[in-house]
């Protein structure tokens, strides 16, 4: 099972055909704000484990939906609306990843380019 778990975090979305982005490891903590799997609202802080131009994977602690918007708020304040695109649950560490793309942004992303690293966030 937990092997399973580990290839499925590295298939191709089927729902986005173009070439995913560069991923970049980088930390950041972001305030998220949403609905769990339970429809229960929540608001707590998750670290990133990496980003893109368009998203990024996200360490939490609880069960999301693929498909749920959540609001992510960056350490200035910035509110990026996302869209859960996958979720995988690690039994082993009990922790909880989960992918994301940028839908609606206030200002800009993170990341820019492949490359390079705003520092509007």
């Amino acid at each position: 099972m937990v092997v399973k778990l580990l290839t499925d975090s590295f298939k191709k979305d089927s729902l986005n055909s173009s070439k995913p982005s560069k991923r970049i490891p980088l930390q950041i903590r972001f305030k998220v704000a949403g609905k769990d799997e339970n429809g229960f609202a929540f608001e707590e802080y998750a670290d990133s484990v990496d980003l893109s131009v368009g998203g990024g994977c996200l360490l939490f602690r609880r069960d999301i939906k693929k498909g749920e918007n959540l609001s992510l708020y960056s350490p200035k304040g910035s509110l990026f609306v996302v869209s859960v695109r996958w979720f995988r649950y690690d039994v082993r560490k009990n922790l909880r990843y989960f992918g994301f793309q940028v839908v609606k942004s206030g200002s800009l992303w993170v990341l820019t380019n492949g490359e390079s690293i705003t520092h509007r966030v």
